[in-house]
């Protein structure tokens, strides 16, 4: 029985879902959220009549909204044989590295769990890598997700087949490869994701109550500058030790991964 469930998103059903889909599904549409911050309120309420079975933040992070074997709301006569994917942003904007990065873990994933093919199409009877625009007015006529990311399907795939510099992107410990280096003084939602990390790996991940846990607010203070540097210098059982500046960048980035990938732990 093929999986119904992402291992690495964080799992919140919503109502809007109905029927099953026809299986094995043809492969994966990338959709663009036009827009900012998770769907799973929209997704939810019955008012909106959309949804997706997946979405992905410009930080990497998946939410899982709607099983695989369900259908979701997301391309109309389209529904019962994609698997959909909102990525947050918008059609005028490419994706962020680490978008590219996850997508293409995904589709790997779902090469190996379903059979997709790796394969980039525009038909809407094609298998592989497609876009919401391909359906057309039985899809809905949008424009879904814009030239900008409908260009990116050739880098998504080559990133599920392992073919980018540095080694397979489909391997977890490398799930923050792409990553931007960041010190002190530096905000935005890569921050939040390396504070949460940060606290997972440490055991601070009580919201309450704990006087030691980073909280994730998205600002590289005095605090994660030190919590890096001590990630830096823990010898842990995956990673050793490594040059203990307090900035991360490419080879933290890699002992985070590697550790969480240890930890069986995602962010």
């Amino acid at each position: 029985m093929a999986a119904t469930l992402y291992p690495p998103a964080r799992n919140r059903p919503v109502r809007n879902t109905s029927g099953t889909m026809v299986e094995p599904t043809r492969g994966l549409i990338p959709h663009v959220q036009v827009g900012t911050g998770s769907l799973f309120g929209w997704f939810d309420s019955p008012a909106s009549q959309v949804s997706a079975h997946l979405w992905l933040s410009k930080a990497g992070e998946f939410e899982q909204y709607v099983p695989f074997d369900r259908r979701a709301w997301a391309q109309a006569a389209g529904n019962p044989f994609w698997i959909s994917v909102e990525c947050e942003g918008y059609d005028s904007e490419d994706y962020t590295a680490i978008q590219v990065q996850r997508l293409g873990e995904l589709f790997a994933w779902g090469m190996r769990e379903f059979g997709w093919r790796p394969e980039i199409t525009d038909s809407p009877n094609g298998h592989g890598l497609g876009t919401h625009r391909m359906g057309g007015a039985a899809w809905g006529g949008h424009s879904c997700p814009g030239n900008v990311r409908a260009n990116r399907r050739g880098d998504i795939l080559a990133a599920a087949l392992g073919a980018s510099p540095g080694g397979s992107l489909a391997d977890p410990r490398q799930r923050y490869a792409g990553m931007p280096t960041l010190r002190e003084g530096m905000s935005g939602p890569e921050v939040v994701t390396l504070q949460n990390a940060l606290n997972i790996i440490f055991g601070h991940e009580a919201p309450t109550g704990d006087p030691y846990r980073l909280a994730p607010d998205g600002a590289y203070g005095a605090r994660t500058t030190a919590r890096v540097a001590s990630l830096q210098r823990y010898a842990t059982p995956w990673f050793g030790r490594i040059p203990e500046d307090g900035v991360c960048g490419p080879n933290t980035w890699r002992k985070i991964g590697y550790v969480l990938t240890g930890m069986n732990r995602q962010v």
